[in-house]
């Protein structure tokens, strides 16, 4: 028998503090609604097929090249198993551990977990304590986790020790990806994972991925926890906005993922056997500033285009008509996240008066076309963002008025995804561009985003996470602080005094949280289909086939 949601009273997953928003009405609870489940017969086989409207550059995750959640979604988390999963709001022992890890606050802080027994990869090799010490060691060289750890010991083949001798209140994401050292341990780990690969530790297996065109995934007949009901499920890769929702139209896709403002969405609303759900997640949208490249290495230049951006018109135009009353996001983070959210980035509202005071407090004087300049520099911009997305594109385009409005020269220059967040981020080939965050959990640590051991650099194989390439100090002893606090109430006003020295240094302008929209065939998708903390897709094999079109 298969729970399945109603969508009359949903139950919200994004995240582990959401707001629900009603789709029939569009209207927000910050209380989150009961499920009401009905019981349906599953029955077994069939192949979904779903839209994707990204795909990542490269399948190695904890690489640059794999940071597209799209891709994480579809195969890292079908196929790589990871020790806890967000459950109702709070972290819970997946089926990789043999129950709860025991913690020992310290210091040193240790966590002993003990790996289920049943566990195996998808070739019959047991899964290790020396796979959990190898992802270890690869999140830590890649910057991948917040609390990088200080050793991992194995006590025995299916028990482990891992010690951090500052306090890590963000312990519990350190092994969201567990690789196979057998198969990986010596080698150039990118070279392996760059195009897919056969292995899996997750109730999927990759089939095939045929870039630019789809991405299949068949059960992993090794899995000890809930295998999947379907035969298949196959992602067709769909960047193009207005084709991507005209697949589901003309259905092609039985199911596609929508985030942000696209009012052109509510037009398959009222398709006959459509789901449709509007939730506000975790995940945001901002503008990343490479604080490395000029203009834009000067604070005061980054402070006055945040003075030149409207971001209340942006949000209101784009997002409005799906969410009334939505606003700005003010913090590098959600509002849904109420525990950590707070509003330093408010202060920045359109002012063009403040705009001029700091542009020419900087040494910067209006040329006869209205241009700033400074020392026979214009102050140029360009302004990348996702080509496709027609909703950042929106944005771009409303921004290039208010900037050029305010005398910067702004030109755009767009990319495909995997392009801009696999190449162009990491080496820093940019001035500013349009992009997001998608957490999969309500932790607030963004010293691998904004300390200065996350730049990028030739040196570290471009590995950091540091796209803003902001130095500061303070920063750093401020994210710092966040990622070794562990007192609850301590952490919250910790956060906040971060995000009040981002809103100072602006590596970063907030615009919108993100809505989530899922539009699906209810008379043939089954099961939990509903945004998850773990992502859109992470519980597909819990999903079935209503319908016999979708039978094997």
């Amino acid at each position: 028998m298969a729970t399945i949601m109603t969508w009359g009273a949903m139950r919200v997953f994004t995240g582990a503090l959401t707001l629900a928003i009603l789709a029939t009405g569009c209207s927000s609870d910050t209380s989150t609604p009961t499920a009401t489940t009905i019981e349906e017969p599953v029955t077994a086989g069939g192949t979904l097929v779903l839209g994707a409207s990204q795909e990542p550059n490269c399948a190695d995750w904890y690489a640059p090249c794999g940071s597209s959640s799209w891709g994480q979604d579809m195969m890292g988390r079908q196929t790589m198993p990871r020790a806890f999963d967000v459950v109702d709001y709070r972290y819970r022992p997946s089926a990789l551990l043999a129950g709860e890890p025991t913690l020992e606050i310290g210091p040193p802080q240790k966590v002993t977990l003990r790996i289920n027994p049943a566990a195996v990869w998808s070739d019959g090799q047991p899964i290790t304590a020396k796979d959990f010490k190898y992802s270890a060691e690869q999140a830590r060289l890649t910057g991948t986790t917040t609390s990088p750890a200080t050793s991992v010991d194995e006590l025995d083949p299916k028990s482990v020790v891992v010690t951090w001798s500052d306090p890590a209140p963000g312990w519990r994401d350190q092994f969201s990806r567990i690789l196979p050292s057998h198969l990986l341990e010596g080698k150039d780990r990118t070279a392996e994972l760059r195009d897919g690969y056969k292995w899996s530790g997750g109730p999927w297996i990759i089939d095939h991925w045929t870039k630019g065109q789809e991405i299949k995934l068949v059960p992993n007949p090794r899995y000890w926890g809930k295998k999947p009901n379907l035969d298949a499920v196959v992602f067709k890769i769909i960047p193009d906005a207005a084709a991507y929702l005209a697949a589901y139209k003309t259905g092609q896709v039985d199911m596609i993922f929508v985030q942000g403002a696209q009012p052109e969405v509510l037009e398959l609303k009222p398709l006959p056997d459509t789901g449709f759900e509007i939730q506000l997640g975790l995940t945001h949208e901002f503008i990343t500033f490479n604080t490395a490249k000029p203009p834009l290495d000067s604070r005061s230049v980054r402070q006055a285009l945040a003075y030149a951006s409207d971001r209340d018109i942006i949000v209101s135009q784009l997002s409005g008509p799906l969410m009334p009353g939505i606003k700005p996001a003010q913090s590098f983070m959600s509002p849904a996240n109420k525990e950590f959210y707070s509003e330093p980035f408010a202060r920045y509202r359109r002012d063009l008066t403040r705009v001029t005071q700091l542009m020419t407090g900087d040494g910067w004087a209006k040329g006869t076309d209205g241009i700033w300049v400074k020392a026979g520099m214009k102050a140029t911009v360009e302004l990348n963002t996702m080509t496709g997305n027609r909703r950042r594109e929106l944005t771009q385009e409303i921004l290039l008025s208010q900037w050029k409005e305010a005398g910067f020269d702004v030109t755009v220059n767009n990319t495909a995804s995997a392009t801009l967040l696999g190449e162009w981020h990491p080496r820093g080939t940019f001035q500013a561009s349009i992009t997001g965050a998608a957490p999969s959990s309500t932790e607030p640590n963004a010293c691998g985003r904004f300390c200065s051991s996350g730049i990028p650099t030739e040196a570290n194989r471009y590995q950091g996470g540091n796209f803003f390439r902001i130095s500061s100090p303070e920063l750093d002893s401020a994210w710092g602080a966040v990622a070794r606090e562990v007192d609850a109430a301590k952490r919250v006003q910790l956060v906040r005094q971060a995000n009040e020295l981002l809103a100072e240094e602006v590596p970063v302008l907030p615009l919108s949280p993100v809505l989530d929209i899922v539009v699906f065939n209810s008379a043939k998708v089954g099961g939990p289909v509903s945004a998850d903390p773990g992502g859109i897709f992470s519980r597909i094999n819990e999903w079935h086939c209503r319908a016999s079109s979708c039978r094997s």
